[in-house]
């Protein structure tokens, strides 16, 4: 693959008329990955209106003919991601280890394939009927969709947004994370070869203005974005100048509440750690607060320990290392900073894993992962979102005390109640104030795409997944048809 990539719009492959800027790799920040794209704001213009040209021909298109070439365009770019070793490319631009970055990539031609006939579901009419008139409701397409992805996930998030927006009959302006465009960029434009000219394009540039143009783009019909609770609110402030509907999916503090009778062995804290430090911890719906009785802190303690003692933060690309680094030295600077606040102000810090010594002096974005025990329930780590390998660890007394705490928060994305106790599991799952509840799990690996995911309060607004997610990409519209009187 060259280390130059290409914009996608209107279905040709081009270079970004501001030039290029270097993305590096977060491992070793000297070392440049790749020379990004950078797109003009007349290029921007140009990427909506192909977009709006290619509407009304794809949007005319019946489920079943878009549903084909959805499918065979993701197959393209699954193959895409094998022949030019997109997983390599996205550990390197991002951080990730690489059996991480070869699920977020390949899994474009699944979700093709489970989205297809959920679209076929979802979008179909309803007809009411009744004695001298007929009713029925329909889901028209939004128009053109701006999709601003994040860079902790970003082919998979891409294909979240992009797959089931053309199934419902848009097209698509796709912004790529301007720290990790390449591995978007690249199956992308594996879709664009597909598809019909203009159907699917993406932008990318370094400033942040290219989001915000976009968004309040006039010919962007609607914004389906993925990131921070701060540029959320300004994409939904932007998009109300004109009306336009957003789908928001920001950020999460999730509780994890582990109840008194779970078995605290070696399998439920490989669960925690899994669901707590995917990614570095660099996932909205991460276990970002844990809460176990008073009683048993001890053992999940030593269980969790255990559990991290053999974990290597490093490069992702070297055999052996089990943890990347951070993507940002923002990000990393944040998350120490979170963790030094709770230390200084009594809590434990408890770092069992190690950082490869070779990677030591490269610079590198890295942070050993690291428990927190019992900080104050008002610092930093337990009331904002550290999203990083840092996880507070807290006790409680009672279960309703549990819950309650878990409760306090700006954020209710997802959460979780682990427990043998049927019972007390559902009544507990009912009272935790988050769009998603897990039982006796959490997080991506727990998602069941069937469903619909949204955010409670700062945590998001609209849907994704399901088939309410699916409409979330259309406009319903009523027919009512009576007989005209005497007839």
């Amino acid at each position: 693959m060259s280390n130059e990539l290409g914009l996608v719009i209107g279905g040709e492959v081009v270079k970004g008329d501001d030039g290029t800027y270097p993305v590096t790799n977060p491992a070793r920040p000297s070392e440049v990955v790749l020379d990004a794209p950078a797109v003009s704001s007349d290029q921007l213009d140009t990427a909506v209106s192909a977009a709006r040209n290619a509407l009304a021909n794809w949007s005319g298109l019946s489920i079943e003919e878009r549903s084909a070439l959805v499918r065979s365009a993701a197959k393209n770019a699954s193959a895409r991601v094998d022949q030019d070793d997109l997983a390599k490319l996205l550990t390197k631009e991002h951080g990730k280890v690489l059996w991480e970055a070869a699920f977020d990539t390949g899994t474009i031609s699944a979700m093709a394939d489970a989205f297809s006939p959920m679209a076929r579901d979802a979008l179909s009419p309803r007809v009411l009927g009744d004695v001298g008139r007929g009713t029925e409701v329909e889901w028209v397409p939004q128009g053109v969709v701006a999709a601003l992805l994040p860079f902790n996930w970003p082919v998979s998030i891409m294909a979240n947004k992009v797959l089931p927006a053309l199934l419902a009959g848009n097209t698509v302006v796709v912004k790529a994370p301007p720290t990790c465009p390449g591995a978007v960029l690249a199956a992308t434009v594996a879709l664009s070869e597909v598809l019909p000219p203009g159907t699917v394009n993406i932008v990318n540039g370094p400033d942040a203005s290219i989001g915000a143009n976009l968004v309040s783009h006039p010919d962007v019909d609607m914004v389906s974005f993925t990131g921070g609770v701060a540029t959320g609110r300004a994409v939904m402030t932007s998009a109300a100048q004109r009306t336009k509907p957003v789908v928001l999916e920001l950020g999460g503090n999730d509780a994890a509440i582990i109840a008194p009778d779970v078995e605290i062995d070696s399998t439920l804290a490989g669960a925690i750690f899994d669901a707590a430090f995917v990614t570095s911890g660099q996932v909205c719906m991460a276990i970002k607060r844990l809460y176990v009785h008073e009683d048993r802190l001890g053992e999940l303690l030593d269980a969790m320990v255990e559990r991290i003692s053999g974990e290597v933060v490093g490069d992702g690309l070297v055999e052996g290392v089990t943890m990347g680094p951070m993507h940002t030295a923002a990000g990393r600077d944040r998350v120490e900073e979170m963790i030094d606040e709770a230390h200084t102000r009594g809590a434990r810090t408890l770092q069992p894993g190690s950082i490869r010594d070779d990677d030591l002096g490269a610079g590198g974005y890295f942070v050993s992962p690291t428990l927190v025990v019992s900080p104050p329930s008002d610092s930093r780590i337990v009331v904002e979102e550290q999203f990083g390998p840092a996880l507070p660890i807290l006790s409680y007394s009672s279960i309703d005390g549990a819950v309650e705490a878990a409760n306090v928060s700006s954020f209710g994305l997802c959460a979780s109640i682990w427990s043998r106790d049927a019972d007390l599991a559902a009544d507990v799952a009912r009272r935790l104030n988050a769009g998603t509840v897990f039982i006796n799990a959490h997080g991506m690996s727990a998602m069941d795409y069937r469903a619909p995911m949204g955010g409670w309060k700062d945590s998001g607004f609209g849907l994704e997944l399901g088939p309410e997610g699916m409409r979330e990409f259309t406009r319903p519209r009523v027919i009512l048809s009576h007989q005209l009187p005497g007839s």
